[in-house]
């Protein structure tokens, strides 16, 4: 993985050189750079050793993403690397898992990408040490609260994927009719039940961001409070499916997100349940 890693290097050295593609500036739009345990249910989704798309841990040998990921991929060439904050250095904690099965939403539309979801079986069991891998758990957004959204996607429109994990603060948007902020999606690439809209928002203690390309499948989690204990519980409502362009320096970057609660029948007869969490082991988003 390590050489791997070194050609990318290279490789985005000589864009920069000849195509000024390349910035040493790399992040999700905006945003923040992750510290180390800070999402420890990220993923990174790579081919032949380059990252392309994110996705999170839902147990010990699945992998939610996208399906537009990962339609018509070859299972030989993609890896899924867990414990990972950096693209190109190797992390302590970082593991690289080999593919088992492609598993798309049967329900899938590649036209519009209604129904953007799927889950990456692996050939060997992730190893959870609960603070810098761990699995995260999923339900219905909270469409008043704020979450995060974190990936190695590119920093521009058109741009290379990011060298270091980095995040944003976004908001889930009402949609109501084609003057609201996700007005553009209406028609024929949104749809109540399984998507969500939502944008970058500086009304937060974390730094508004959007995400772009290569962010596709990563995670759009917020914070709830589990009632039995008070603590705080990061959790995954949806994953990152298209927007129409990236945005920069905007907080109006809207983007659509699958929402993840609706494919519940289907995570649980293709993956089965998720871990069940200690609940001395709950930690909040920033933590």
């Amino acid at each position: 993985m390590e050489s791997k890693k070194l050609v990318f290097v290279l490789y985005a050295t000589v864009l920069s050189y000849v195509a000024g593609l390349y910035t040493s500036n790399d992040r999700i739009i905006n945003g923040g750079l992750a510290s180390p345990g800070q999402f420890p249910y990220v993923a990174s989704i790579t081919e032949n050793g380059r990252h392309f798309c994110g996705g999170f841990i839902y147990s010990s040998r699945w992998v939610v993403t996208a399906a537009s990921c990962i339609e018509g991929k070859s299972l030989n060439v993609l890896n899924v690397v867990v414990g990972q904050l950096s693209t190109i250095n190797p992390d302590v904690n970082e593991q690289t898992m080999n593919v088992y099965t492609l598993n798309i939403f049967p329900g899938y539309n590649s036209t519009n990408k209604l129904n953007d979801i799927a889950l990456i079986r692996l050939t060997a069991d992730i190893q959870f040490d609960e603070a810098n891998v761990d699995f995260i758990v999923y339900k219905e957004a909270n469409g008043l609260t704020f979450g995060l959204v974190m990936g190695w996607g590119a920093t521009f429109e058109g741009g290379l994927e990011s060298v270091n994990l980095r995040y944003g603060a976004v908001s889930p948007y009402p949609v109501v009719d084609a003057s609201s902020k996700c007005g553009d999606f209406l028609s024929t690439e949104f749809n109540f039940t399984s998507t969500i809209c939502a944008g970058a928002t500086a009304a937060t203690a974390y730094p508004g961001g959007s995400p772009c390309q290569y962010d596709e499948g990563s995670p759009f989690v917020q914070d709830f409070v589990d009632p039995d204990t008070s603590k705080v519980i990061p959790t995954a409502v949806g994953i990152f499916s298209k927007n129409k362009m990236c945005a920069y320096g905007t907080l109006e970057a809207i983007s659509v997100y699958t929402r993840l609660s609706v494919f519940y029948p289907w995570f649980l007869a293709t993956a089965g349940e998720q871990p069940v969490r200690s609940k001395k082991d709950t930690k909040g988003t920033a933590r």
